[in-house]
């Protein structure tokens, strides 16, 4: 029937155990009032935010899993995003302009590139353009809990999963955007006027009488409103923001890489003209985020992108443009698919970017900077360190698939994919073997399931050798313990791989407790042990 339209909600299946293409969303977007779906009625009782479930009525664990406030939500097409949620309904000004939301076009943009799953927790509902500092502030707390000190969340307390916490509750998740951030820290002198002007009335005048025509469409006032943009104070609160949750993530989820999407500079910062020196400036990329105290984004965990982007979901976004994160991670998540995560993601063609902004230049690119880099690694441009979109003979491309990493060899994202499958791979097999004896037939399985992991990486050319001896190797017996592990259940298994990329070897150490818990002790590059 013309005009009517089914759809139908899928059974939602357990993700399978080593999928690296699920990504999680952060941040605000208005429930769309209505009947949640009988699937995730029961999705959300099974993960323990309903107490009890009978029929379509049920008791909620956390009240606000009614409007699905602050619980993870799956979601597996856009349709099903749109059912749930308002993402096209954001109050932009006090004059009744509304738009869309940036959480709203990053999702739509990650299935759009190919995306098949991801996770949505709704923190709160988007506020006007012209919020106050404070309002905006406390967005940001709830979208990263406990901000600006640590992350607050705990992993053995269910009721602490709040905002980014709910990744200990989400072990299939890959990748971590927050959309809404660049927004939420804007500079207020960027914004402008954005009511609608009242037009004085016309003198009556005798006009000649005419064929009746179509109305004109109504201009789109959204596209006039610019886009956020952010000042030195805004880029501190957001680099403060991005240390937080890389330093909650490489404690609490190694298998995660947080995508974020850098703000738009005003005026008055010298990012308009130079962004890496800018970086360098602030010291962003000093030491690691492991040794610094708040001012380090430099990590194996960080793949930042930009520039912003033109898709067919920015339309009703101010300036028209939108962050880049949710296509870079439906690109990640369309090439851990196709390719294998272990592959970059640069060879990947895209079809819903139409413009980006601002344009760089050459020089803005590649050119090296002025700035002195004490303990920073050398960098042979901003595609060094950030993941750009660009123009390319065959359109617009992602050019670079880099973290932010300090150790040249682990700038390749697709390097850090290659290790957060082995130690997701790494950490079922703990679970699995928690109850089991320490001792040579744990350890031999152990080096049983390891391999076997390893291998099958081997086989999809994810690493290199003429031989799989020459590709890897793994160790878990007493030359890895010493006898107090032994007696404290403690196990550890060493792993040296050779991935299929222009790098030296990697070393990985994973430590097994008593509780089942795996944890990555050590990491060496080479010779060296980071």
């Amino acid at each position: 029937m013309k005009g009517l339209n089914f759809y139908v909600q899928k059974p939602i299946e357990p993700s399978a155990p080593n999928r690296m293409d699920i990504a999680c969303f952060v941040g605000l977007v208005d429930f769309r009032d209505g009947k949640l779906p009988p699937e995730i009625h029961k999705w959300l009782f099974q993960q323990g935010w309903l107490d009890s479930l009978d029929g379509f009525t049920a008791t909620y664990h956390r009240e606000s899993a009614k409007t699905l406030l602050d619980v993870p939500v799956p979601v597996e097409s856009w349709e099903s995003f749109q059912d749930l949620f308002a993402w096209d309904e954001r109050q932009l000004t006090a004059s009744g302009i509304k738009g869309a939301t940036y959480l709203g076009a990053a999702v739509r943009s990650f299935f759009a590139q190919g995306g098949r799953k991801c996770y949505v927790v709704r923190v709160g509902s988007p506020v006007t353009l012209n919020a106050t500092t404070i309002e905006r502030d406390q967005l940001i707390a709830k979208i990263i809990p406990g901000f600006p000190g640590v992350v607050n969340a705990s992993k053995t307390d269910r009721t602490s999963w709040r905002g980014i916490g709910h990744l200990f509750g989400l072990s299939d998740v890959s990748y971590l955007s927050m959309p809404d951030l660049p927004d939420l820290v804007h500079s207020d002198q960027s914004r402008i006027a954005t009511e609608i002007p009242h037009l004085p009335e016309l003198p009556e005048q005798f006009v000649e009488c005419s064929e009746p025509v179509a109305p004109e469409p109504p201009d789109n006032l959204v596209a006039t409103i610019p886009a956020p943009r952010t000042n030195e104070a805004g880029y501190t609160k957001w680099r403060n923001a991005i240390f937080r949750v890389v330093e909650f993530i490489a404690q609490h989820r190694r298998e995660v890489q947080l995508v974020a999407g850098i703000p738009l500079p005003d005026s008055s910062t010298h990012a308009v003209n130079s962004l890496l020196e800018y970086m360098h400036l602030k010291q962003w990329l000093k030491g690691s985020v492991e040794t610094e105290t708040n001012s380090s984004i430099s990590s194996t965990f960080v793949q930042l992108c930009y520039p912003w982007l033109k898709t067919a979901g920015s339309r009703y976004l101010p300036e028209l443009l939108e962050v880049p994160e949710g296509a870079l991670a439906g690109l990640l998540a369309r090439n851990a698919l196709r390719q294998g995560a272990y592959r970059s993601v640069t060879n990947l063609l895209q079809t819903d970017v139409t413009d980006i902004f601002p344009m760089l230049r050459q020089d803005q690119m590649y050119a090296a900077t002025n700035i002195a880099l004490s303990d920073a690694s050398p960098d042979a441009g901003l595609i060094d360190r950030v993941s750009l979109f660009g123009f390319t003979p065959d359109g617009i491309k992602l050019l670079s698939d880099v973290t932010t990493s300090n150790v040249t060899n682990h700038r390749p994202a697709s390097i850090n994919r290659i290790i957060a499958l082995v130690v997701r791979a790494a950490r079922r097999a703990g679970e699995e073997y928690v109850f089991e004896n320490n001792g040579e037939s744990l350890w031999a399985d152990i080096r049983q399931r390891l391999n076997e992991l390893l291998l099958t990486l081997y086989n999809l050319g994810a690493l290199r050798g003429k031989q799989p001896e020459d590709a890897f190797f793994v160790r878990c017996d007493r030359s890895t313990m010493t006898q107090n592990d032994i007696d404290s259940g403690r196990v550890i298994a060493e792993m040296h791989i050779e991935p299929a990329a222009s790098i030296e070897s990697i070393d990985i150490y994973l430590a097994m407790n008593q509780g089942g818990q795996v944890t990555l002790t050590a990491l060496g590059i080479g010779d060296a042990v980071a």
